[in-house]
């Protein structure tokens, strides 16, 4: 296992295995409040509606696809344009290997370059490796939902973590298109 990290643009072809590694998480905890593993064709559904606004990005290493990461709209509303949510999964036997933070340093510098202003994490408590991920980027803990999800036979509270990308300018400009 291992061999050099390639962080790149997530293509529809990745579908099948983004989904295999998001289904491992769906099933076996608390950390995404999905219930049901996406489908393939439905995770490259929801590729593709993040592309070609906002950045999705894939680990790869000599396996194949271990890791991806991506950034969404936190609201709908057009006030909330110059902020996102982002996300990072691991595969669970490439954990440990700078994978996570790698990912996350990719998609922040991608989030700067196209001029969006806060990141929002939202993290399932307690999950002492997210939050020292987060942490180790720069966001602040914003507050906590309180047993907000029941999966698993119990409440979750999902802490909020925030990013502030370099400023906030009046006016801003508008967050430019994710071109890979």
């Amino acid at each position: 296992m291992g061999g050099p990290l390639r962080i790149r643009a997530a293509l529809p072809a990745d579908a099948e295995a983004i989904a295999a590694i998001y289904a491992h998480y769906v099933l076996t905890g608390p950390i995404t409040f999905e219930i049901d593993p996406p489908s393939v064709v439905e995770m490259a559904r929801r590729i593709a509606d993040i592309l070609p606004h906002h950045p999705y990005l894939v680990a790869e290493q000599m396996e194949g696809i271990v890791g991806y990461a991506y950034a969404t709209r936190v609201y709908e509303r057009a006030a909330y344009r110059w902020a996102v949510e982002a996300t990072v999964y691991v595969a669970p036997d490439s954990h440990r290997r700078g994978i996570g933070a790698a990912l996350y340093e990719a998609l922040i510098a991608r989030l700067r370059e196209q001029g969006f202003r806060t990141v929002i994490g939202k993290i399932t408590l307690p999950n002492p490796a997210s939050v020292r991920l987060h942490e180790s980027f720069g966001f602040k803990r914003a507050g906590v939902l309180a047993r907000i999800g029941f999966k698993q036979d119990s409440w979750h509270d999902v802490g909020i973590y925030q990013l502030d990308l370099g400023g906030h300018p009046v006016p801003p400009l508008e967050p430019r298109p994710f071109l890979g």
